[in-house]
């Protein structure tokens, strides 16, 4: 996935756990759908907030970083 494809996933799950929060709230009256989806709500906007701030390192970066040490551990080995 692209970087602005996940970044957009975490908007969505924190939007939507809002939504599901006040629905739970304000339109639930019997007591477990109000606190299982209230439990979702929270799950998702727990998830969208962890997706927001997740790093992100391309796959280029990572194998240059991975090349880099390997160069310098095999340099540094004693003959």
């Amino acid at each position: 996935m692209n970087n602005w494809k996940i970044r957009f996933l975490g908007i969505a799950l924190m939007v939507l756990g809002g939504f599901l929060f006040v629905w739970s709230v304000r339109d639930i009256t019997a007591e477990w759908p109000q606190i299982f989806v209230g439990l979702l709500s929270v799950f998702s906007t727990a998830m969208g907030f962890g997706l927001l701030i997740m790093p992100l390192d391309d796959i280029a970066e990572i194998e240059a970083e991975n090349k880099e040490t390997n160069n310098i551990d095999k340099g540094s080995l004693p003959d």
